[in-house]
């Protein structure tokens, strides 16, 4: 990721938002290769897009960064995480594009196979899925990984989604697209999680206030 987005910087007449960001901060963003406070990564991330004059450019100066800031457990990451889908970065060219779905890819399989990893598995699964605006690879992702640790997750996530399993609301708090599609991206992730507990991946049985999956 530093190979790929070394150099990136904002546009040299970027402005930003002079409420929320100083302009020695707007500054750091404008010059490349300086390192950005931990800090000032998660804000800008976290800034509603269309306070930048040139977003996705903002997005590609702190993304180095910013992936550590995510991988090591940062605050709303999902909110994070609507950074990067409101930059487009599927539609960037190739080897950025890459990098990016690349680290996507290798956060969720880490948390899978890790017990405890430093954000619940369903925040990161919510961060992805806020990040690409899509439920599909992460699914398939979930599907490959059988071993004891994404089955553990696995179980927890049926907690952590109690109420949206038995509701039309979703836990993508930050999706970006229109509510259509986020319906239907989490209508996908029931039928999934109902297709794995007759497929016997749950590691124990029903806990308490746990809705039933073969119902929905």
């Amino acid at each position: 990721m530093a190979k790929t987005f070394v150099g990136m910087t904002a546009q040299a007449d970027e402005a930003g938002c002079g409420r929320c960001f100083d302009e020695a901060e707007i500054e750091l963003l404008r010059t490349p290769g300086l390192p950005l406070p931990a800090d000032l990564v998660r804000r800008v991330a976290q800034k509603d897009p269309f306070h930048w004059d040139d977003q996705p450019a903002i997005i590609r100066r702190i993304l180095p960064q910013l992936v550590v800031v995510l991988a090591e457990g940062g605050a709303e990451c999902a909110l994070t995480a609507r950074g990067l889908a409101a930059a487009d970065w599927s539609g960037w060219p190739r080897q950025q594009a890459g990098a990016v779905a690349g680290f996507l890819d290798a956060w969720w399989t880490h948390t899978l196979r890790t017990k405890s990893p430093p954000i619940p598995a369903g925040a990161v699964f919510e961060s992805c899925v806020t990040a690409s605006s899509s439920v599909t690879p992460w699914l398939a992702r979930w599907e490959t990984e059988t071993g004891p640790a994404a089955r553990r997750h696995l179980a927890d996530c049926l907690d952590r989604w109690r109420e949206e399993l038995t509701s039309e609301d979703s836990p993508f708090t930050w999706w970006w697209g229109t509510e259509t599609a986020e319906q239907a991206a989490w209508h996908e992730v029931k039928q999934w999680l109902a297709g794995q507990a007759l497929g016997n991946r749950m590691p124990e049985g029903p806990r308490p206030g746990r809705p039933k999956l073969d119902g929905l």
